[in-house]
């Protein structure tokens, strides 16, 4: 199925063909659903007209990490934030400002302490299976093995992945490395969004490079798998830059190795498809 377009135009390797900001888009009609992926770890899933924004970060820079392509400004009528964990590529304070006041915001519970004091945004805690209801779907958070801490030596705030559990079933898996409940997390997922590297030269522990992620793709058997955490924030010296979209395609030849009955898609940062 070929993506459909949105927001800025991307070329093959996942590079920005101009270089003005993204506008924001408007959803078409949905059937059983819709996955835009926006860039790194943030997603736009769409189920059962219920939009939940995962991980947002929406500026240009982070620190030193600068952004490959061109931002979109995200819409109107986001139902909830599912945010996985504090680390400053996933929790960006300033993109979550930038949401209407109040929005619904769901993350691990010292994550959702900050959030709380420095948006002011309406957030719930979640541990590893509580199920909270979202619109027309339930929203359970899962397991992640992921040092949650925000600075080296601060507190772990915690970290989780999310179960979007509607007409179709979406694992947003936010960072984790690999761990053997995957096997038992869900019967039926229908997406299953899979980081397959990051921002920097190398992942270290708690995150999945390509080959880590088609075993977790194995073990969690999903209808299709789309890379994520690839091809939109980079350091200056990160391997990948001349080619943005290489992890993403390694992670397309492994998986047809470990889960050959997976079906493996391929997002340019910006592009969405309907979920099967």
């Amino acid at each position: 199925m070929r993506p459909r377009q949105w927001g800025a135009p991307v070329d093959a390797r996942g590079a920005s063909t101009c270089d003005r900001p993204a506008t924001a888009w408007e959803a078409p009609s949905l059937t059983a659903g819709l996955l835009t992926y926006v860039g790194h770890a943030t997603t736009l899933i769409e189920v059962d007209g219920t939009r939940l924004l995962t991980d947002p970060v929406l500026r240009t820079r982070v620190a030193h990490i600068s952004r490959l392509v061109a931002a979109p400004r995200i819409g109107p009528g986001i139902d909830a934030v599912l945010i996985s964990h504090g680390h400053y590529d996933h929790l960006d304070l300033p993109s979550l400002r930038d949401l209407p006041s109040g929005t619904r915001v769901l993350a691990p519970a010292g994550v959702a302490d900050v959030v709380r004091r420095r948006t002011g945004h309406d957030t719930t805690a979640v541990v590893p299976g509580d199920r909270v209801r979202v619109g027309a779907v339930d929203v359970l958070a899962t397991e992640a093995v992921h040092d949650g801490r925000r600075l080296r030596f601060s507190r772990d705030l915690g970290a989780v992945g999310f179960l979007v559990d509607g007409p179709v079933r979406v694992y947003f898996a936010g960072d984790t490395d690999v761990f053997d409940g995957m096997r038992g997390l869900a019967a039926g997922i229908d997406v299953a969004l899979l980081p397959v590297w990051g921002w920097g030269p190398r992942v270290g522990a708690g995150h999945m490079d390509p080959a880590a992620a088609a075993r977790a793709a194995a073990l969690l058997a999903p209808r299709v798998a789309v890379p994520i955490h690839w091809g939109t924030l980079a350091s200056p010296r990160v391997w990948w830059r001349h080619d943005p979209a290489l992890p993403a395609r390694e992670f397309e030849r492994l998986a047809a190795v470990h889960a050959p009955g997976v079906d493996v898609r391929i997002l340019a940062p910006g592009s969405a498809m309907a979920i099967p």
